[in-house]
């Protein structure tokens, strides 16, 4: 007698409830499935973006919390600035490589934000060797020029040689270079030489932050401290901005494990209620089945059967969906977080995969338990004459 063919024959017989229950089992799977490579690309996401950044520590103004280089990150400007002498400190300060001054600025155009770094050019690029440009790299005393990210120059329909009204005076400036593409926040800024930032937003002597590189990386707590003796300099280190922007993320991954347990719950409870359903539905056929020989081994495994069945197609249904829909699912937690990084966090996984795939079928396995342990018990008499209780 082939179980499995009548475990999958039964599931056919009723088609609504089956597909609402693998339809259940899918959403829940679905959810584990994102959430679970949502955890996993966001913090490697996140790594590669700070490395991105190719600084040890980050000088900011003393007061701003440590959000304020998160912010720095992701182009946001904070209300505080720090002086030329601030910057001449931090380069006395023995075991530095390189302090590199940047003033990040925002003006907007059709209500539109546009984010500005001024940046000092040969230093950048000692911080990030990895940037390539279209046209090509200003130098740091030129005036009216700048570069622009590849996702911004493609929003706007920017070329290089174009000249564009910039800055809150509308300017013009000339493009002299657009970044090759680099998949991180620098895609969507507007680089301009350091003087220029600062004369254009009245910003004179003014920087936001000091990118600091330092030559052995083991000595980066000393240096730290005696940047710290700076009295208007605050440091923040890398491992502080990871730590903030984890824990500030803490609060959405919690909140969306709390609808996974919720989906898991309800789920289970589904296909328990559908088993016991169809337990009771059917209890004058198991009980003609034992009539003709059949063990309660055999009627407990053929429902076991359907179980891992209903799971399984619920499993495979679920990650398919979350694949298909990893665009728009990952749109939606990131609406959610305080700050994102780029690149995408959702992908197929196969070690992940085959996780919730097995998970979905244990799942199953635990909730048909029971069912196959009533089924069995049928007695035969008892079923044909009234079914099961």
């Amino acid at each position: 007698m082939n179980f499995v063919t009548l475990a999958a024959r039964n599931l056919g017989r009723r088609k609504g409830r089956t597909a609402l229950t693998v339809l259940g089992v899918a959403v829940a799977i679905s959810l584990l499935f994102s959430l679970l490579s949502f955890n996993s690309g966001y913090e490697s996401q996140l790594n590669r973006e700070i490395d991105s950044l190719g600084v040890h520590l980050l000088a900011v103004p003393k007061g701003c919390p440590y959000e304020a280089a998160s912010l720095i990150m992701h182009g946001g400007v904070i209300p505080k600035y720090l002086s030329a002498q601030d910057l001449a400190s931090v380069r006395e300060i023995d075991g530095i490589k390189i302090a590199s001054p940047m003033l990040l600025h925002q003006f907007y155009v059709s209500g539109s934000p546009h984010v500005v770094y001024g940046v000092r050019i040969n230093e950048t690029l000692l911080l990030k060797p990895w940037w390539k440009v279209e046209g090509r790299f200003f130098s740091d005393d030129e005036a009216g020029v700048i570069m622009v990210g590849h996702s911004l120059a493609e929003k706007e329909n920017l070329t290089v040689g174009q000249k564009i009204p910039f800055g809150p005076q509308r300017e013009e400036f000339q493009i002299v270079g657009i970044l090759d593409r680099t998949g991180e926040q620098d895609d969507q800024f507007h680089f301009l030489p350091l003087a220029e930032a600062q004369r254009i937003f009245r910003k004179q002597d003014r920087i936001t932050t000091v990118a600091v590189k330092v030559e052995d990386v083991r000595e980066i707590s000393r240096i730290a401290g005696e940047m710290e003796k700076i009295p208007s300099v605050q440091v923040v280190t890398m491992a502080q901005i990871t730590g903030t922007i984890m824990n500030l993320a803490a609060s959405a991954r919690t909140l969306l494990l709390s609808v996974i347990a919720v989906a898991l719950v309800i789920s289970a409870f589904g296909i328990l209620n559908t088993l016991l359903m169809s337990i009771n539905e059917r209890a004058q056929e198991f009980g003609m089945m034992k009539a003709i020989g059949a063990s309660g081994l055999d009627i407990g495994r053929m429902v076991m059967a359907e179980t891992v069945f209903l799971t399984a197609a619920g499993g495979l249904l679920g990650v398919g969906a979350s694949l298909v829909g990893s665009g728009l699912i990952e749109s939606l937690v990131k609406s959610w977080l305080p700050y994102a990084p780029g690149g995408s966090f959702l992908f197929a996984d196969p070690a992940l995969l085959a996780f919730c795939l097995l998970f979905s079928v244990l799942m199953g396995l635990i909730c048909g338990l029971y069912p196959a342990v009533k089924s069995s018990r049928t007695s035969p008499m008892e079923a044909i004459r009234g079914g099961m209780e």
